[in-house]
């Protein structure tokens, strides 16, 4: 059996009648990478932290966790760069309703969680693959105080690997599911060469 990795994409929200994140992620679910022994698996999140958390809960909770988990979001810069995220915190904070119309403010992700997280995921590693394969791409230390950031921060506390890629809104579907690919391809190879390490 095929070792997963989670990858999360958001719903339409606000002003954005499409998001290409969770059409991106819904587009890659199942595929197989080639790094050997290893599948994509997909969920769509709503934009609404407890709702998310719930679909969350069942795939990383609720069996066989996943081995790593790449969330996706789009930031609101169009003809923007990719963003690696290097780090949540544990702050929710919102600008605009989520898409149940709440409006929250100074809020936690986690009561009792540390004040931030750290990208578990080989975040050089994958900036050098989507820096070859031609992407605009930087690295980020603000996930916003958003869903984005409040998943990426639910999946760092309960996955060894996980992270977040921020996409532009107006990215090409076609090229934010081959940053997916790429992304999960060096996540898989990390993980491989862990494996053998600990052999």
């Amino acid at each position: 059996m095929r070792e997963q990795i989670l990858i999360t994409g958001f719903g339409p929200f606000g002003d954005h009648l499409r998001n290409v994140s969770g059409e991106a992620a819904e587009a890659v679910d199942g595929q197989d990478l080639q790094a050997e022994g290893f599948a994509l698996q997909s969920r769509v999140l709503p934009v609404q932290f407890e709702r998310a958390c719930e679909l969350l809960s069942e795939v990383v909770e609720g069996g066989t966790p996943p081995a790593a988990a790449l969330a996706l979001g789009i930031h609101n810069e169009p003809g923007g760069p990719f963003r690696l995220e290097l780090l949540a915190k544990n702050e929710r904070h919102y600008s605009i309703p989520d898409v149940d119309g709440q409006l929250v403010t100074e809020a936690s992700v986690e009561d009792h969680g540390p004040a931030q997280k750290l990208s578990t995921l080989p975040v050089a590693s994958i900036k050098l693959a989507l820096d070859r394969a031609g992407f605009d791409v930087e690295l980020s230390e603000d996930a916003g105080r958003y869903l984005c950031n409040a998943v990426f921060y639910w999946l760092a506390q309960r996955l060894p690997a996980a992270g977040f890629l921020h996409v532009p809104p107006d990215a090409d579907l076609e090229q934010v599911q081959r940053a997916i690919q790429l992304a999960a391809e060096a996540t898989a190879s990390r993980l491989l060469a862990q494996q053998v390490e600990v052999a």
